[in-house]
């Protein structure tokens, strides 16, 4: 758990009334077990951004109640991966597809102010939510679309990275993100259900469907939850 000594988080008084859950969730030591070591502003940032969730998860149904145990460790440090195993270029774009409680983009974008992000998320309580995030957490360089990906016109630019934290099967995401996608990005997801046929499907079509495997990084998160998957995929 995060120890609070002598700093105030600064938010509007909306907020004030989840403050206290919101630094039970919060454990530092889990960031600092990943590497990290978040300056003040973004100790406020995650602390506010946890307190939005509070806020909202009945309305918008962010995440199970059954979870919320663990809601820092299996959401917010779990979206961090990206970030922690492969990376991401100074300045780069990013689309997150089906961002849903703002996962994995606001953790990300918190670390990594320079990053620029398009945020799809086709629910609109879901997206409503993660417009007052964007407001309140005052980041900039975000565009937010509240449809399907399917309906979004391919930019001219396209993006460096595409990511998703759960979208179906390795297969659909793959194609849903595949024409976003630079010539040389990268897509990153996360482990599936089904997940060795999946990866098995994407090897033996990766000619027909133009998207192969560039590589398979196993993680644990705080040594509770273990064999856990991040995949990164590249245009063939």
């Amino acid at each position: 758990m995060f120890h609070v000594k002598q700093w105030e988080v600064t938010m509007n008084s909306s907020l004030e009334s989840y403050l206290d859950k919101a630094k039970s969730c919060y454990e530092l030591k889990e960031l600092e077990r990943l590497g990290l070591t978040p300056e003040m502003d973004q100790r406020e940032l995650i602390l506010t951004y946890i307190c939005l969730i509070l806020k909202w998860n009945d309305y918008s149904n962010l995440i199970p109640k059954n979870e919320f145990d663990n809601l820092f460790l299996r959401h917010f440090c779990d979206s961090l991966q990206p970030l922690l195993l492969f990376g991401f270029k100074k300045n780069a774009t990013v689309l997150d597809i089906g961002s849903g409680g703002g996962f994995p983009f606001v953790p990300i974008r918190i670390f990594r102010p320079d990053l620029s992000f398009v945020v799809v998320e086709s629910n609109r309580k879901k997206m409503k939510f993660l417009k007052e995030v964007i407001s309140v957490l005052k980041f900039d360089n975000i565009n937010t679309f509240n449809f399907k990906v399917e309906k979004m016109e391919i930019p001219e630019n396209k993006f460096n990275y595409v990511i998703s934290r759960g979208i179906g099967s390795l297969q659909k995401f793959s194609q849903l993100a595949k024409p976003f996608l630079l010539s040389d990005g990268h897509m990153y997801t996360f482990k599936t259900k089904q997940f060795t046929n999946e990866l098995d499907l994407i090897t033996s079509n990766k000619e027909k469907d133009g998207v192969k495997i560039s590589e398979i990084a196993e993680y644990d998160l705080g040594n509770q939850i273990t064999g856990l998957n991040l995949v990164s995929l590249e245009l063939l």
